[in-house]
């Protein structure tokens, strides 16, 4: 149980990797707070707490100041404080360029990047004094390498790595760690929402031979957020099979 009795706090967590994270981090003892916009995340925090997990769920939207301080009060009210957090809330608006609308893009970088940005700031705030914490934020392929058709979607999700390098450079006084990882094509379900040739082509170009599950991005994440990872920060992870974009 590697994080027993550590607090993690999960936005995007309904379904998919936020899902799929949940479920790996409460295998390995972890109390979880989970965030997201559809009343799917109650239904999951219920269904942990009666598989015997400590769960808590809160409803909302990430980009409602008042929402976030309400998820770090949960952490604190109902498990004592706050270890670790993931941002893996995310969107995305496929748009190429020319035809793309601003308030798609703009949308994306509210989302992806300054929520992102906002959460980290209340989180560090309850996490132990002297023994830090963990802060994972999940990106993308698209934000290392750039996928045509999705230029703005690329751009934010590169802000938030470039977020991820600076915020580890500053808060490593703290000993709290902070860290990204880059999924490549995953079986969500926004990836079945693609045409069946266009996810053949995507298939075929992941060396590993196979498309990526949500554990293999959330098994990343619990890593991420221990104690074996504690000499690691300012680093982004590829979780990709050898993806070529």
């Amino acid at each position: 149980m590697k994080l027993q009795d550590k607090v993690v706090l999960v936005t995007g967590a309904s379904r998919g990797i936020g899902a799929a994270m949940v479920r790996v981090l409460v295998s390995q003892g972890a109390k979880v707070v989970l965030s997201a916009r559809t009343a799917a995340v109650e239904k999951l925090a219920a269904e942990l707490r009666a598989a015997g997990h400590q769960a808590e769920a809160v409803q909302g939207d990430l980009t409602d100041d008042a929402h976030v301080r309400t998820l770090v009060q949960t952490c604190r009210s109902k498990f004592g404080g706050l270890h670790a957090l993931i941002n893996n809330a995310g969107i995305l608006h496929p748009g190429k360029l020319g035809m793309m609308r601003l308030a798609d893009a703009r949308q994306m970088f509210d989302v992806n990047v300054l929520a992102a940005i906002n959460l980290t700031q209340y989180a560090i705030r309850v996490f132990p004094r002297g023994e830090g914490g963990a802060v994972v934020n999940i990106t993308s392929i698209a934000g290392t390498q750039g996928i045509d058709g999705l230029s703005a979607y690329s751009a934010s999700k590169a802000a938030l790595i470039g977020f991820t390098k600076a915020a580890a450079k500053e808060l490593a006084p703290q000993r709290i760690r902070v860290n990204a990882i880059a999924p490549g094509f995953i079986d969500t379900d926004m990836a079945r929402q693609i045409s069946p040739e266009w996810f053949a082509r995507r298939v075929e170009s992941v060396r590993i031979g196979r498309i990526g599950q949500p554990e293999d991005v959330a098994r990343c994440a619990a890593f991420l957020v221990s104690s074996e990872a504690d000499y690691i920060t300012g680093q982004v992870i590829g979780v990709d099979g050898g993806m070529a974009v």
